[in-house]
């Protein structure tokens, strides 16, 4: 214990002295963990608590809207961490930000008067309920009313300054009564970019890797997969297939846990190579072999090279794991794990499916002697997949079902899958027209 107060008097000093960085979530994160040594029990809350888009908020405020973000800050730590490591944080802000006690008050509506009882976040157990948010909220500007209980415009001002659009889904703006409104969520290029920065290395290194990757199948190809004629998606599933089984309890099984792309690091430098190996290794066994199959059932009889199947297959699957990597940092989700094959094979399905619906015929893939509609298989994996991702992945992630579903691979392969299948279809509406049209 003591921790917070320690991490509190560190920015408090790196405040004072002008130290640049600090409006950098992951930087901050990262020098708070240095100053923690080797208490690590409170590393994943404060690297999470730094990336906070309120707390970058409360940094570059001073006054009234210092102490409005911290409150609503408190509130968000409150729906997500146990009483024990919210007191740890709450004491970092405290003393780090050189405030008062951010204590809200009871849920009475007795924010002026001296009687209410009190909901510390020291005792309060962490319910973190919506009236508590709003309880919290209207404490921080009860200094700000004026006769009646009325707020007074600066305070109004100061309120509106909270993020209305930068934090969308979580806060919102404070009516005349000093109530939170829920806001709906709106795009912040700003923040976006800010959300972005951090994956920069990752994708970068990832993106260079595929063309390194798409050269060496090539060359692989040339000299000994042509002369035997295996097609390049019997070769993918294959290797997909033999690097899951090297991740069975034996000398690589690690493999399973270190090369897949984890929520909390998803944004650290030193471990950009985990956007290079988190699309060839499943976190489960079971989805991975339901993705072998389904390649080789889509693409075993592919005319492709295997370069191209490679490059395609790479990207595809880059560009699921950063928008699902983004989504979650967007959500403020927790405990989330992305690999393997998944963003792939959706954006297979959904095109297949996609395409089926747009061009009002069916679309099969063979199997033997039968035909197996891409509709059916958009049915039978979506249904693995809700089962698989729908459930809380741990007891401390705050998410819904449906916010895991958006910060899924697969969900955002389907989508693009979608996507494609419409482009697809439109350009050859325009083709038909452009052929056809008079003169």
């Amino acid at each position: 214990m003591g921790s917070g107060r320690s991490l509190g008097l560190a920015l408090a000093g790196w405040l004072e002295a002008g130290s640049p960085g600090l409006d950098n979530g992951v930087a901050l994160g990262n020098r708070l963990v240095d100053v923690l040594g080797a208490e690590q029990s409170l590393a994943g809350p404060v690297r999470d608590l730094a990336r906070r888009p309120l707390l970058r908020q409360a940094l570059a405020g001073s006054g009234t809207a210092r102490r409005a973000a911290l409150a609503a800050l408190v509130v968000e730590l409150q729906s997500t961490y146990a009483p024990a490591v919210l007191a740890e944080l709450v004491d970092l802000l405290e003393v780090g930000l050189g405030v008062g006690e951010l204590v809200p008050s009871a849920p009475d509506g007795s924010n002026s008067g001296g009687s209410g009882a009190t909901v510390s976040p020291r005792s309060a157990g962490g319910s973190g309920t919506a009236a508590a948010g709003r309880v919290a909220f209207s404490a921080q500007l009860a200094q700000e009313r004026g006769p009646g209980g009325a707020l007074h415009p600066p305070a109004v001002a100061s309120a509106a300054k909270l993020p209305f659009a930068t934090q969308g889904l979580q806060t919102g703006a404070v009516d005349q009564r000093g109530a939170v409104v829920p806001a709906a969520p709106v795009l912040n290029l700003r923040q976006l970019r800010r959300d972005l920065i951090p994956l920069g290395p990752g994708l970068a290194l990832a993106a260079a890797m595929a063309l390194v990757l798409a050269w060496l199948a090539g060359v692989l190809d040339r000299q000994l997969l042509a002369p035997r004629q295996w097609s390049a998606g019997l070769v993918l599933a294959t290797t997909l297939a033999l690097l899951q089984i090297a991740t069975l309890p034996g000398p690589l099984r690690f493999l399973r846990r270190t090369a897949l792309l984890d929520q909390e690091e998803s944004g650290q430098p030193r471990l950009a190579w985990r956007w290079v190996s988190a699309p060839w290794f499943h976190r489960r066994h079971g989805e991975a072999l339901v993705n072998v199959l389904l390649l080789l059932l889509i693409l075993g009889p592919t005319p492709l090279a295997l370069d191209q199947v490679v490059l395609r297959y790479v990207l595809t699957t880059l560009g699921c794991l950063a928008l699902a990597a983004l989504t979650a940092r967007r959500l403020g989700l927790r405990h989330q794990h992305w690999g393997g094959a998944s963003g792939a094979v959706g954006a297979l399905v959904g095109l297949a499916a996609g395409l089926s619906l747009l061009r009002w015929r069916v679309i099969g893939f063979a199997l033997g002697e039968i035909t197996v509609p891409a509709w059916v298989l958009l049915v039978v994996v979506g249904s693995l997949q809700l089962a698989w991702i729908l459930p809380r992945p741990h007891p401390g992630d705050p998410g819904r079902p449906s916010q895991r579903l958006l910060a899924s691979t697969w969900w955002w392969g389907l989508m693009l899958g979608l996507g494609w299948s419409l482009l697809s279809w439109g350009s050859v509406l325009l083709q038909g027209w452009l052929r056809h049209r008079p003169g």
